[in-house]
């Protein structure tokens, strides 16, 4: 009889993995940064005070106090919320809280009725499925920088459209007359053979945190019929605006309270809006987003047939949907998220007065646009020369990683490397707990400037 180590083990041999598709393969890469655990060790006061501080991401928490308890003494679920619910591109009961919504706050030239609007897990999922019946893979949309970080992966990702990046003049971005920028990369990309099928704005602007003037919304529109182009308009921060420094702010206008025909001879079926709850109302983990596209039923048919894998939850609707119904808890909410959003804002100012850092001076949104280009280091930690600025500013994010937080550098939005986009509606005791630490990523604990006001005017 064989002994146990006379006993020989056939192990399987294991084969080569199935392949990924293309799209698969194309998920794989992603620029080191994002690879960061940014989300999967965050700071908490209490449980974990090593953790990082996101000084990047959009989340307002300036009001958790406030909308908690409303909630928390809001929120009862009937026999319907347990079903796939009464519409399958949203609720009747969100229909009927957006149409108000709309009426009263954007000013909503034309009703927003049920057929006009398209609901999903977040604006997110509105930008891809909308990518999908807008645009076929390869195609561009037109797009002033820097922009929003998030466009790039909510259109290419699966859809493989590409966000176009325009340069306006500098200082001039809210002007009609940056639409001569777009003309000449309209032109540019046509004599390369890029199709271009939509422009994109974001109004309010993330990051530079202005509001479009109505004459400049016309512009968009008179450039969209002129080339035959979809305007995909994002509000996401149109209740964002708050008191600041800016010496002329301008006040939001949505696209939806223009007549594009009339005021810009443009097809009304050219025009879609999205918005969502996300950013005014401090709720990005309800994962709730809207379309409202008035006068394109072929539109609304197509994003139907992607509806079930973007449906929001029956929880989420409630919340959401009470507090639009309530006329006391929203204007109440709405008066009370915008004074302490200008009270974060001066906070955020008065740190960077301190220490002479330029900002471009904002009046919506979370954040403020930083110039940071002096900091830059010339070498990495080991004294290895750096090459270009955007290498200098990868070196310089490390640094803010080694020390606790994270800021949107400016390559991510398009922008030019060293400005940095700075959240400052984080709670109060956490954004003063980033700032020292970026000071002391900065090497400027124990120093201070003469406090004078060092503005991005161009």
């Amino acid at each position: 009889m064989p002994s146990v180590a006379d006993i020989q083990i056939t192990r399987p041999v294991l084969s080569e993995p199935p392949s990924l598709s293309a799209r698969g393969q194309r998920s794989l890469v992603r620029p080191p940064l994002l690879r960061c655990s940014l989300f999967n060790c965050q700071y908490n006061a209490c449980l974990n005070q090593a953790g990082l501080l996101n000084l990047g991401v959009a989340e307002n928490s300036l009001c958790l106090d406030w909308l908690t308890e409303f909630f928390q003494s809001h929120f009862s679920l009937d026999y319907t919320d347990f079903t796939y619910g009464s519409a399958l591109t949203g609720s009747l009961r969100l229909f009927a809280a957006l149409r108000h919504f709309f009426d009263v706050y954007f000013n909503a030239r034309t009703p927003v009725l049920p057929e006009h609007i398209i609901a999903g897990t977040g604006c997110s999922s509105i930008l891809d499925a909308l990518a999908a019946v807008l645009a076929d893979p390869g195609d561009g949309i037109l797009c002033a920088r820097p922009h929003y970080n998030g466009f790039q992966p909510d259109f290419a990702y699966r859809n493989d459209v590409h966000v176009v990046g325009v340069d306006l003049p500098d200082g001039k971005e809210a002007s009609p007359a940056s639409l001569d920028a777009f003309e000449q990369k309209m032109a540019a990309c046509t004599a390369a053979g890029q199709k271009i099928s939509a422009i994109l704005l974001c109004n309010p602007n993330n990051p530079l945190g202005f509001c479009y003037p109505r004459e400049t919304l016309i512009a968009y529109c008179r450039f969209a019929e002129k080339h035959n182009l979809h305007l995909i308009v994002d509000e996401i921060y149109a209740l964002s605006t708050y008191d600041s420094d800016h010496c002329d702010p301008q006040p939001f206008v949505s696209i939806l309270s223009l007549d594009p025909l009339v005021d810009a001879g443009c097809n009304p079926s050219r025009i879609h809006c999205v918005y969502g709850p996300s950013k005014d109302f401090g709720v990005n983990g309800l994962r709730l987003g809207v379309l409202v596209s008035q006068a394109n039923p072929d539109l609304h048919v197509a994003m139907e047939a992607n509806a079930l894998l973007m449906k929001i939850s029956s929880a989420s609707d409630v919340l959401w949907s009470n507090l639009l119904l309530d006329p006391v808890g929203l204007p109440t909410y709405l008066a009370l998220n915008k004074a302490r959003l200008g009270e974060a804002y001066r906070r955020a100012t008065a740190f960077l007065q301190k220490h002479d850092i330029p900002y471009r001076p904002a009046h919506a949104g979370h954040f403020v646009w930083i110039d940071l280009s002096r900091y830059l280091p010339e070498s990495d930690e080991e004294g290895t020369p750096l090459v270009g600025e955007a290498e200098r500013e990868v070196e310089l994010v490390k640094r803010f990683l080694a020390h606790g937080i994270n800021l949107g550098r400016g390559v991510a939005y398009d922008g030019k490397p060293g400005f940095f986009r700075l959240t400052f509606t984080l709670r109060p005791e956490y954004f003063d707990t980033g700032i020292r630490r970026l000071e002391a990523a900065l090497g400027l604990t124990g120093k201070v400037s003469d406090g004078c006001r060092r503005l991005i005017t161009a």
